[in-house]
């Protein structure tokens, strides 16, 4: 065995070789609106350790420090024993958005744009139990062709599969030109656990689960001689209990209850961004890049009964503190829908908005040391 310290810590042995691996992200936020508290937060504190087995086993072990309850986030074998095509098996991302399988060490943002959090809050984007498929042709020191498919539990992060449908995701990406890619993705699959969060009867019995959900997403991204240019698309539709409203009661009596209205879930919204990579030409600050970021999210098209639109406009300047993940980031983030403000909950007295933080004008700071 040997231990060899350089990008990163790398244990050698007999069959293979072990990484080491380490993230630590913190920042300030900076409220406009006074019912928001500034505050400073670790945001992410990871180990990590990835590897090979006989040259054609791979696996990784992520763990996050920063918050309670289970800690694991990436665990996976990869096996690569056919050419051009790896298998792998256990939880990490599902092969859906770009920005979301973008690694956090290399966000352009501190954060993820407002589809894309949507996405991972309704487990659409984000980590799962599954296998996945890949297709993959190389030309010369780039992937000219990425084909990904796999099939999830659909239940989420360290969670047990209780669902009676799974998750079944396709993906593409085509580079015709180094640093410059289109990609695309499609989603069937169900929406979390089976089991309705609020009860609903029929005839006396329970309605369980939810009828699949259909997820799709276009894009293109540009990295080429200091250029970082890159949108996406992202669409999502759904049906929840499509039989007649007509006979569905309540668990408190026989009042028939309407619930026409939870028929349909339909989801659009985009986002782009442009930068630009400035080299100093010093060995440390070496890079800085200004960009800016334009978001749209309307999480509810066919009805404006929630008022519920969101626009954002981030601007952003990342600056490379070395030539690996050392970065410092800025960001402001500016709201332009009023409808989508922080105010005081007046029954509760807390805070409150129907679109999460990023309602507010606030400004950001990231450092972050990775190794």
């Amino acid at each position: 065995t040997s231990c060899v310290f350089g990008t990163v810590l790398t244990v050698k042995h007999a069959h293979g070789e072990l990484n080491l691996t380490g993230l630590i992200q913190t920042y300030y936020a900076m409220y406009e609106n006074d019912n928001m508290s500034d505050t400073f937060a670790a945001r992410r504190v990871r180990l990590g350790v990835d590897g090979n087995v006989y040259e054609k086993i791979f696996f990784l072990i992520e763990l996050e420090t920063s918050t309670s309850g289970n800690p694991l986030r990436d665990a996976y074998i990869t096996l690569k024993y056919i050419p051009h095509v790896d298998l792998r098996v256990g939880q990490f991302f599902k092969p859906v958005l770009y920005e979301a399988l973008t690694s956090t060490r290399k966000l352009p943002f501190i954060q993820y744009s407002l589809p894309t959090v949507y996405m991972f809050s309704n487990n659409v984007a984000d980590r799962d139990i599954g296998v996945q498929a890949t297709f993959h042709l190389e030309k010369e020191d780039y992937t000219f062709l990425l084909l990904q498919a796999g099939v999830f539990n659909g239940t989420g992060m360290n969670k047990r599969d209780n669902n009676d449908q799974k998750d079944w995701v396709m993906r593409a990406s085509v580079q015709p030109v180094k640093g410059i890619k289109v990609f695309g993705s499609y989603t069937y699959g169900t929406y979390g656990d089976k089991l309705r969060e609020n009860a609903v009867y029929v005839s006396g019995s329970k309605v369980f689960g939810h009828e699949p959900y259909q997820e799709y997403s276009a894009g293109f991204a540009i990295d080429y001689q200091g250029l970082d240019f890159a949108g996406e698309w992202i669409g999502m539709n759904t049906r929840y209990l499509p039989s007649v409203s007509e006979g569905l009661l309540d668990a408190s009596g026989p009042a028939p209850v309407d619930y026409s209205h939870e028929r349909s879930w339909d989801m659009y919204g985009f986002y782009t961004y442009l930068g630009y990579k400035i080299d100093t030409g010093y060995d440390y600050f070496h890079q800085v890049e200004p960009i800016v970021r334009y978001a749209y999210l309307d999480p509810d098209i066919n009805s404006d009964r929630f008022n519920d639109l969101q626009r954002t406009v981030t601007y952003g300047l990342n600056v490379a503190i070395d030539k690996h993940f050392a970065r410092l980031q800025l960001n402001y983030v500016q709201n332009l829908n009023d409808s989508c403000t922080y105010e005081k909950n007046p029954a509760s007295g807390q805070n409150a908005s129907p679109c999460g933080k990023q309602a507010d004008n606030v400004f950001l700071a990231q450092l972050q040391v990775a190794f």
